[in-house]
Order: structure tokens, then C-alpha cells, then sequence
């Protein structure tokens, strides 16, 4: 080292800390990327005015946009929280960047992943899931084994998500394979008298009795609209 020059020392030690830099960014972005699709538990850091939140994750921070804070648990600074990473992105002029999410259907179906032994074991599967976050959530299931009720999966534990989405509703509804019956599991909890669904043009027609057509229809119309994204058809 005592031949190089001034200049020459001072670039290899840039070229030697960039390097670094680089490795350190990608082990991060490699690590952070694993944890893609799936929940993370992480710190509230700061609140802004505008509602976005800045949690800590680990290794680095990310913001939990106000628009994605919907009536939710109220939060304040040093909070646990748990998040949904929806992506993990590394730019080479913005840096890495993480997106995370309270509002999306997939925080409700890891939440079950990971509380719901039956659904973690296989036992019970998620078909489906239509949500309106931070109101209401339905959720088409099935048994995977005979002689298991796949609606009647663990109370306790169903209580549990229910108070880390703020008391959430959450409906649990048998999946069924004819779109007619799926149709009318979906519109529980509202009793059908019968059902037609027209599998091309994805449309239902469901009578239900005077009594139960308020609660078919839902408040401002939420157990038939979730329904229907439930199931794909118009109804």
C-alpha cells in the first residue's frame, strides 16, 4: 500500500465500500423478499398528519399509506403491528422499496394460515374471500377430509383475528362446487328460497321470502355486493 498514490488509495477504498454497500442492499432486499406475500409483524414509528404510518420492519422502515388505513384498530406510536408485504422492489435510483397493506383480502387469509390449525394442517382450504376492510369479510371454505364441518373451525382462534382487524365481521361459508348452492351459502346469513345461476353469463336469480330480503340485501346493500365477489356471479 505504500506505493499507491493518494488518489489510487482513495479510489479503492470507495470502490471497496460501494461494493459493500451493493452486497449489504442486495442481503437485504434477498431477505425482505422472502417475507413477499406473507405477514410480518413490525413497530409503529412515527404517524404523520395525513395518516401514513412509518413501521419499522426489521432491517428497514416502510410507510402504511392512509389510504389503506381504514376504520381499523387505533395505533399510536411503539404499537405492534401486523402488516400484509404485498411487494418488494429494488430500484437502482430509488432504492428498496416495500409495500405493505392492512386492506388487502390476503392479510385475512394468512391471518387464518396462521391462527386456524386446520387450514395451516391442510384440513380445511380458503376457496375464496371478498372484503370490505375494516367492515366486513366472507369467506368460502371446504374440507379436505370427510366428516369435517369447515365452518365450524375453532372459535377461539376466529375471535382472535377478528379483534386484531379491529372487530371485523367475519362470515365463514361452506365452498360448494355447483354455483347455484355457492350462491346461496354465500348470502347467509339470509335464508333462500331458491336459486338459478346461468354458469355463461354469470348471472343468479335468488328469491328470497319478504322477511328475509332486508337481510339478503345487507345494509347499504353489503351481504348481496360481497356475495357477489364472493362468487363471481351477478346477482
Amino acid at each position: 500500500s505504500e506505493e499507491f498514490s493518494r488518489k489510487a488509495a482513495k479510489n479503492a477504498k470507495n470502490t471497496i465500500v460501494q461494493t459493500i454497500r451493493e452486497q449489504e442492499k442486495n442481503a437485504l432486499y434477498n431477505e425482505l423478499h422472502a417475507k413477499e406475500k406473507e405477514i410480518v409483524t413490525g413497530v409503529v414509528q412515527r404517524i404523520n398528519d395525513n395518516g401514513d404510518m412509518t413501521i419499522d420492519i426489521g432491517r428497514t422502515q416502510a410507510v402504511l399509506k392512509a389510504d389503506d388505513n381504514f376504520k381499523d384498530k387505533q395505533f399510536k406510536c411503539g404499537d405492534r403491528i401486523k402488516v400484509y408485504v404485498a411487494s418488494v422492489s429494488n430500484r437502482e435510483r430509488s432504492g428498496l422499496s416495500v409495500k405493505i397493506s392492512r386492506k388487502s383480502q390476503e392479510l385475512v387469509k394468512k391471518l387464518f394460515e396462521e391462527e386456524v390449525t386446520e387450514i395451516k394442517d391442510g384440513t380445511v382450504e380458503i376457496m375464496a374471500i371478498a372484503r370490505e376492510a375494516g367492515s366486513r369479510t366472507k369467506m368460502a371454505v371446504r374440507a379436505n377430509v370427510p366428516h369435517v364441518d369447515p365452518v365450524g373451525i375453532n372459535g377461539a382462534r376466529v375471535k382472535n383475528i377478528v379483534n386484531e382487524l379491529g372487530n371485523e365481521q367475519i362470515d365463514i361459508v361452506e365452498w360448494d362446487d355447483n354455483p347455484a348452492q355457492l350462491i346461496v351459502n354465500a348470502l347467509s346469513p339470509a335464508k333462500v328460497v331458491s336459486a338459478v345461476a346461468d354458469e355463461e353469463e354469470k348471472k343468479a336469480k335468488i328469491i328470497v321470502s319478504e322477511q328475509q330480503l332486508s337481510l339478503a340485501i345487507g345494509k347499504s346493500g353489503q351481504n348481496v355486493r360481497l356475495a357477489a365477489k364472493l362468487t363471481g356471479y351477478g346477482i
